[in-house]
């Protein structure tokens, strides 16, 4: 049992090397427009992270800024006691 080549080019043949041909156009298309989507995604998530951490930062310069004031309570609450203190020892 030899090979045989046959050179012939059939109907059959011209449409699978089309349909080969289309598939793979349009599967790269296809990459294309899903690369092209991602890459949009990527960019309003990295947009959003940014957003999310100038607030983080703002949160953070609020809490510093609070905690300052309520130092500054706890000291002026300090003072007033000492004052009632010695207010309370005067005869």
């Amino acid at each position: 049992m030899s090979l045989e080549f046959d050179n012939k080019i059939s109907l059959g043949h011209v449409l699978t090397l089309v349909l080969l041909i289309f598939g793979g156009v349009a599967g790269y298309t296809n990459l294309l427009s899903q690369q092209a989507q991602t890459t949009l995604e990527v960019a309003t998530l990295t947009k959003m992270s940014n957003d999310r951490e100038l607030r983080i930062r703002a949160v953070e310069i609020a809490q510093a800024g609070q905690t300052s004031d309520l130092r500054t309570i706890q000291i002026g609450i300090l003072e007033i006691k000492a004052a009632l203190a010695k207010l309370g020892e005067r005869p």
